[in-house]
């Protein structure tokens, strides 16, 4: 079956959210553009998946704004990046859809305490960039689509470098794509008469209704951070871990619902008690528990991960609960890799798990 390859451009507009950084004011109060690059394929069915989200597209970009002024202690962002964009509704001459972006960002003047002190908002030169927008996709011409929608923009680094506030932005994107010849591995493209279209007629499945069934799976990850509270100090890194222990319930080819516990060791507890034990934190106030809800959607082999706790006991300077937001990716049938953000009382980074994990499943197991 051929493959549906297309380039895209998009430009973006708009504004920043504040951080409450006194010295990117100036940067805050005007207004950032930027340029994306895309090259994708389009999903129309070569694989069953693709038809369970409405026949997405999906590919790999680089992004480029511009903060002003040009000459700002915050820098100007570059980033490398993957996408997924699938539609919400398809109409009979455009769809909503939405659109998703995860990468890494550089370019990024991080914070210093002799080269950019007044810079508090991020530390690190190299960071996380995640976009997501909400776009009405529509025909142009027989090769042309074009895209209008709002997006919102964050970068941060996990707390793998103090500070991280994170920078938040805000606006609007335009773009055009060029839907190209579909091809066929090893044979080239496919050859096309003067007036047909490009685009690859979607292809529809007679899937076999959805049997509900149970997983079980344990991952364990580590990683590490920094102080929440010192940002003098650059050298000053704290060891984080943790161990998962899940229950899922597959309700649909696309998504599960679960139950956990989580156990976590945070190295950076150590400044949350060390007025409490001034001759040295003893090691069990590093480590602590929780129980988690989760809800997993699934996309092939990737599985995007959100989920909600609370701890089993009162933990200093983390909240009364907390999440994680992440992805897995299926090495093999019972094996994933894990790479999550694990964040506390609130939304603000605590530590990334880099981690691997194993999981099993009930008598029927999948289906599809």
């Amino acid at each position: 079956m051929p493959r549906q390859i297309f380039g895209q451009t998009k430009v973006h507009w708009g504004g920043h959210f504040s951080t409450g950084v006194d010295g990117l004011e100036e940067v805050e109060n005007n207004y950032f553009s930027a340029l994306e690059l895309r090259v994708g394929w389009k999903g129309y069915g070569r694989k069953k998946w693709q038809e369970l989200f409405g026949y997405p597209s999906y590919g790999f970009g680089l992004y480029q704004a511009t903060f002003y002024p040009e000459a700002n202690i915050l820098g100007s962002p570059s980033a490398v990046y993957g996408f997924f964009n699938a539609p919400f509704k398809r109409y009979n001459k455009w769809s909503l859809n939405y659109d998703l972006g995860v990468g890494l960002a550089y370019d990024f003047f991080g914070y210093d305490p002799k080269e950019n002190p007044d810079q508090t908002a991020i530390g690190s030169e190299f960071n996380v960039y995640f976009t997501v927008s909400v776009e009405g996709q529509f025909k142009i011409s027989r090769r042309l689509d074009g895209t209008a929608g709002l997006l919102f923009t964050h970068f941060s680094n996990g707390r793998t470098r103090t500070p991280n506030k994170g920078v938040n932005l805000y606006g609007l994107d335009l773009g055009v794509k060029y839907n190209f010849n579909g091809y066929v591995p090893k044979k080239g493209g496919r050859s096309l008469k003067k007036d047909q279209d490009p685009r690859v007629k979607t292809v529809q499945y007679d899937l076999p209704e959805f049997q509900p069934f149970w997983e079980y799976y344990v991952f364990g990850a580590g990683g590490w951070n920094t102080s929440p509270y010192d940002i003098e100090d650059r050298e000053k890194y704290y060891g984080v871990a943790t161990i998962g222990m899940d229950v899922a319930r597959h309700y649909s080819y696309k998504g599960k619902f679960g139950l956990g516990i989580d156990i976590f060791r945070d190295g950076s507890l150590v400044e949350e008690y060390q007025s409490q034990y001034p001759n040295g934190v003893p090691n069990s106030k590093l480590w602590y528990a929780g129980i988690h809800v989760s809800h997993e959607l699934l996309v092939h082999r990737f599985t995007l991960v959100t989920q909600v706790g609370v701890p089993f006991m009162n933990v200093e300077g983390r909240g009364g609960w907390y999440a994680r937001v992440g992805g897995r990716y299926d090495l093999t049938r019972k094996i994933f890799a894990h790479l999550a953000l694990k964040t506390p009382g609130g939304f603000i980074a605590d530590f990334v798990e880099w981690g691997i994990g194993f999981r099993m499943y009930g008598k029927k197991g999948p289906n599809m």
